[in-house]
């Protein structure tokens, strides 16, 4: 292939844009798995210890921070002018978003409002369960990503160059580092191509447009960070610009947050996605109780790459604010906002009428009352309570009730009536959620199941575990006093006692047998006695199984009249128990006790017509 053959594929495609317009920064979401470092990348240009203060080390919440332009220059230095890159985008806005699987409509939300991302991947750990959630998300939602292979300074004999571009640390290092790091990224680019994306490292692509683009990273050394806002700048700028001409319009966003602020009050965190929000404008929001409006009193912007849920300086008021931004919103009757919900600008009647059924219609889809009998779910959050529902829906778990607030006593009573049919779906789950005064009291009489915590995988697995005991707890209850399927025959030649009682060697033939139950004869079905006692080898036994030849004594009959030698016996169970068996306890028999069960039905059945569904 020619030099210029060369040259005029690795050209950008030409797009077709109107000069004039003005565009908006692109929104760029980060996704992965757990501890595969997508705060730590943001951290190493941000400069700033975000994931520090994590609980836990995971972020649980969502956060942006806006790069702007010149700071993107100077952070891939000599890298763009080599490029040779014109940028037009006035920066980037970066959503991190949560990589907890729990946090998948997190992330839904998140990616919804998204341009761009990039999937970070620990370069030696791979590709894990959220990393493939992520990808399924970015296909479902049409999303360009790129994949930062993180870590790279954790690669065999890596030699690490600090803050140093990804290619020019690479040329340092020896031939083994180079291959191990190239297996890793080849292991990469399996599970892309399993997944049916063509990919390569990003230094090796001719053509953007088919291969998903590999920036090996290390958020650590800060190696590739500049590598890699080169390739997120420049497929924003190759494939975006179209998608990113501003338009004008009444401003919508998600919020991200519902904080108090000192000398503000209530205060809601929002990603303005579209159009404009106005000092003076009305705004439609989610809410606790379905959606509220309320009139804008400020609007405060962070500084310039401050982390908008940890800012280091004060926010500075400005009169409108264009997408893509991050940005916070004070006024008066924000008190019931709900994290996660959607937020729009409306001022005129319709517009009020016609964003406050938009914004219904999205948060029925995460209200529910829908199962009869099930748990209730409570969270402080809608996107925490979509991540309950998800994960309880996931488990195969009813739910009955999933709102968000406080523990009501409202939420005891119905757990009660629950209880009376399905005590181990009597359990209030909640998330961030206090109980009131009140409701705990009412709790505690009754008796009602609480799982608090502000871990959802905490909550899901203690939930589970009671369950399981409890639902363990009351069928060893049941089991102990019930009444077992029997058939068994009189051995001939064993007959020790005629009568009062008979007694006789027996076998049992299926199921087992138990002393004080009645019995029926396997010709006709009459009863014929009851057994008293079961002995073997001279010792009184509390049941016999299948196979086992004992010593019984039986109350009522006398041998050679009622019942004779050979003859085959049933336990006598009443028709509700043989119901309940079937309901629920049929797996709690073994094969022989369910082909004893069964056998009684057909005799019962073939009494007369009247019993042709006994035991139905």
């Amino acid at each position: 292939m020619s030099q210029k053959k060369e040259e005029k594929e690795k050209q950008e495609p030409e797009l077709e844009i109107d000069e004039t317009k003005r565009i908006k920064a692109p929104i760029c979401v980060i996704l992965g798995h757990i501890d595969h470092g997508k705060t730590s990348i943001l951290d190493a240009v941000r400069g700033t210890a975000v994931q520090a203060r994590e609980a836990g080390g995971i972020t649980q919440q969502i956060g942006a921070s806006y790069f702007p332009i010149e700071t993107i220059q100077e952070i891939c230095g000599d890298l763009m002018k080599k490029g040779a890159i014109k940028l037009r985008i006035p920066g980037i806005l970066i959503v991190d978003t949560p990589g907890h699987a729990a946090f998948l409509n997190l992330r839904s939300r998140g990616a919804s409002v998204a341009d761009i991302a990039i999937v970070v991947v620990d370069v030696q750990a791979g590709f894990q369960p959220q990393t493939f959630e992520s990808m399924r998300l970015l296909k479902q939602r049409k999303i360009p990503f790129l994949v930062a292979a993180n870590k790279i300074d954790r690669v065999a004999g890596w030699k690490s160059k600090e803050n140093k571009p990804f290619l020019a640390s690479l040329k340092t290092q020896t031939v083994d580092s180079q291959k191990a790091l190239d297996r890793h990224l080849y292991e990469l680019m399996g599970e892309l191509s399993k997944l049916k994306y063509p990919s390569d490292r990003y230094d090796r692509i001719r053509n953007y447009t088919e291969n998903v683009a590999i920036v090996p990273t290390s958020a650590k050394t800060q190696e590739g960070i500049q590598d890699l806002f080169l390739v997120l700048s420049g497929l924003a700028q190759q494939f975006l610009l179209k998608k990113l001409e501003y338009s004008e319009g009444p401003g919508i966003g998600t919020i991200l947050e519902v904080t108090e602020e000192a000398g503000m009050g209530t205060t809601l965190n929002v990603i303005v996605h579209k159009g404009t929000i106005n000092k003076s404008d009305h705004i439609v929001f989610g809410a606790k109780n379905g959606v509220d409006q309320a009139k804008i009193r400020a609007l405060l912007e962070p500084k310039e790459l401050d982390e908008i849920r940890d800012p280091k300086e004060k926010f500075k008021s400005i009169e409108e604010v264009h997408a893509a931004a991050g940005i916070k919103i004070t006024g008066s009757g924000l008190n019931d906002a709900l994290a996660g919900a959607p937020v729009m600008v409306a001022n005129t009647p319709n517009e009020i009428k016609e964003a406050i059924k938009l914004i219904k219609e999205e948060m029925g889809v995460i209200r529910i009352e829908t199962d009869k009998e099930g748990i209730i779910l409570k969270a402080d959050t809608l996107g925490a309570l979509e991540a309950l529902v998800k994960e309880f829906r996931d488990r195969k778990i009813p739910i009955k009730i999933a709102d968000i607030g406080d523990i009501s006593k409202g939420n005891i009573t119905d757990a009660i009536v629950v209880k009376e049919n399905s005590p181990s779906l009597a359990a209030i789950v909640a998330f961030n959620s206090n109980i009131l005064p009140d409701a705990l009291e009412e709790l505690e009489v009754n008796d009602i199941a609480l799982f608090q915590s502000d871990i959802i995988y905490t909550l899901l697995d203690e939930y589970e575990r009671w369950k399981i005991e409890l639902e363990n707890k009351l069928k060893a209850e049941s089991l102990k006093d019930m009444m077992f399927p029997a058939k068994f025959k009189i051995l001939p030649g064993s007959v020790f006692r005629k009568s009062k009682p008979a007694v006789v060697g027996v076998e049992i033939l299926s199921g087992r047998l138990a002393p004080r139950v009645s019995i029926i004869r396997g010709t006709d079905g009459k009863k014929c006695g009851s057994v008293q006692q079961i002995q073997d080898s001279g010792q009184s036994i509390k049941e016999a199984r299948k196979g086992k030849q004992v010593a019984v004594s039986i109350r009522g009959p006398t041998i050679g009249r009622q019942i004779t030698e050979e003859m085959e016996l049933f336990v006598d169970l009443p028709e509700s128990v043989v119901r309940r068996i079937r309901e629920k306890f049929i797996d709690e028999l073994t094969a022989d006790e369910k082909e004893s069960l069964e056998d009684l039905v057909q005799l019962k059945r073939s009494l007369s017509e009247d019993n042709k569904w006994w035991g139905a």
